[in-house]
């Protein structure tokens, strides 16, 4: 069931990071990406959510910066 459940999550990150990021930055600023990130992480401490589903959501905002940084 351990397995199951780690496998699930696993796939929903990986699905996340296809679906929700953006293929290809174009010529950002790191302003713009710190200001991204910043709004995201806004929004999920506004959220009324579960303990690990605000972790997740955080996770994916650092991710994105990641993203967008490095894209840059």
């Amino acid at each position: 069931m351990k397995r199951a459940v780690a496998l699930a999550l696993a796939g929903l990150c990986l699905l996340s990071s296809f679906l929700f990021f953006p293929q290809a930055a174009q010529g950002h600023a790191a302003d713009l990406c710190y200001g991204n990130w910043n709004r995201c992480r806004i929004g999920a401490f506004n959220m009324d959510v579960s303990w690990y589903r605000m972790t997740l959501v955080l996770t994916v905002c650092d991710i994105g910066l990641g993203k967008c940084v490095l894209s840059y």
